[in-house]
C-alpha cells in the first residue's frame, strides 16, 4: 500500500536571511516617512494652539478696549498694590509651592485656564528647565511685549499696551512665537521664554526654531503661520535659538 508523504520543509537559514533584509529595507526606507508624518503633527498641533489662543485674544479685546494685554502686572495684595513678583498674563501666578494658578490672571478665563494650549509638542514638560522655578506648566511661547506693551521705554510692564489698528502691518507682527531660552556665554541649560525678545547684536535669542529648522508664529491679525529665518541670525545655532529677520517687521514696526 503506497503513502503519500507531505512536504514539511521549512525556511532555509539564507531565506530567512533575505526576509529578515527585506523588513529591515522596508523599515529603513518607512522610518524617515513616518518621523516626517510625526514632526508635521506636532506642528498642527502648536497651530492649532496658537489659534485657539488667537480666538481668546479676539474675545478679550472684544471686551475691553480692543488692546493686547499686558505681559506683566506688578501683584495686588492686601495693604494695596505693591510691586513685587509680577502675575504674568499666560498663566497668573507661581504659588508658594511653585505650582502656577492661572485663575490670576485677567487673560487665562478667557481660554477657559488651560494652561496646556501653551504647551507647544517639540519642547515637552521636562525637556527644559522651567524658568521661576515653577513645577507646573508655564509657557513655550514667548509674548512680544518689547512692542506690544512698551513702545516709550521699552520696560516689560506698567504701560497702555497697544491695538492692532496701531500696528502698520499687524499680519507681519509676532504677538506669540515658539520661544525658549538660554544663559550666554555657556549656552545652558535650555529654558522656557516667556519674553519674545527682539533683535539685538550679543543678545540672547529668544526665537526658537524647532519645526524642522521653522518657526511658528501668532500674529497681530489674529492668523499663526511658519517662519524661516528670512535673513535673521541663529546666535545659538546648538539650541536653534535666533530671529525670523533683523526685528522689522515681525519684532517692531
Amino acid at each position: 500500500m503506497k503513502t503519500s508523504c507531505q512536504d514539511t520543509r521549512g525556511f532555509t537559514l539564507i531565506e530567512l536571511l533575505v526576509v529578515i533584509s527585506i523588513i529591515a529595507l522596508l523599515v529603513s526606507i518607512l522610518m524617515p516617512s513616518l518621523q516626517g508624518a510625526k514632526e508635521q503633527a506636532k506642528a498642527v498641533q502648536c497651530l492649532a494652539n496658537l489659534r485657539n489662543i488667537a480666538t481668546g485674544v479676539a474675545t478679550y479685546q472684544a471686551d475691553g478696549d480692543g488692546r493686547f494685554f499686558l505681559y506683566a502686572s506688578p501683584k495686588f495684595k492686601e495693604s494695596g498694590p505693591q510691586k513685587g513678583d509680577p502675575e504674568f498674563y499666560f498663566y497668573g501666578d507661581v504659588r508658594d509651592d511653585g505650582t502656577v494658578d492661572p485663575t490670576a490672571s485677567p487673560f487665562m478665563p478667557y481660554l477657559a485656564n488651560n494652561v496646556n494650549l501653551f504647551a507647544c509638542p517639540n519642547l515637552p514638560w521636562g525637556s527644559f528647565v522651567p524658568q521661576t522655578g515653577a513645577i507646573s506648566l508655564t509657557t513655550n511661547y514667548g509674548y512680544n511685549a518689547s512692542y506690544l506693551t512698551a513702545p516709550a521705554s521699552g520696560a516689560s510692564y506698567g504701560f497702555v499696551p497697544r491695538r492692532p489698528d496701531d500696528i502698520p502691518d499687524p499680519a507681519k507682527m509676532f504677538v506669540l512665537n515658539d520661544s525658549a531660552m538660554c544663559w550666554l556665554p555657556d549656552n545652558e541649560p535650555l529654558q522656557n521664554s516667556a519674553y519674545l525678545a527682539p533683535y539685538s547684536p550679543g543678545w540672547r535669542a529668544t526665537t526658537h526654531f524647532r519645526h524642522n529648522d521653522r518657526t511658528q508664529a501668532l500674529c497681530a491679525d489674529g492668523h499663526a503661520e511658519r517662519f524661516g529665518q528670512e535673513g535673521g541670525v541663529m546666535m545659538i545655532p546648538k539650541h536653534k535659538l535666533g530671529w525670523v529677520g533683523r526685528n522689522m517687521p515681525h519684532y517692531a514696526q
